[in-house]
């Protein structure tokens, strides 16, 4: 693991609020939920920064879940509580099934 860094950042009263109240909440002190709040955060703009690319043909689905860090599968679940519905059609859904089974026999 690398060596920690200093990194001083001015927060406005809302977001020391937010995390003090992560801190108490979590039982844990204000850096490591400061820490922990930066993690979620960069997650879910990855999340959000991948699935507008799938929205708009930039990429695709599988692409997105390998950027984010996460299953094709929890990509899709993000994709659907955005309310992005797959462009695939059934005969491609099922070339892509038959094609996985050979590549996994």
């Amino acid at each position: 693991m690398s060596e920690a860094q200093f990194l001083g950042a001015r927060l406005d009263e809302n977001t020391i609020k937010m995390v003090e109240d992560t801190a108490e909440e979590e039982d844990v002190d204000k850096t490591k939920a400061l820490k922990e709040l930066i993690v979620i955060g960069r997650k879910q703009f990855l999340i959000t920064k991948n699935l507008e690319s799938y929205r708009n043909g930039k990429c695709s689905l599988d692409k997105a879940a390998k950027t984010v860090g996460i299953t094709v599968h929890e990509m899709m679940l993000e994709a659907a509580k955005s309310g992005i519905h797959s462009t695939e059609t059934l005969d491609e859904y099922r070339q892509g099934v038959k094609l996985l089974m050979r590549l996994t026999n």
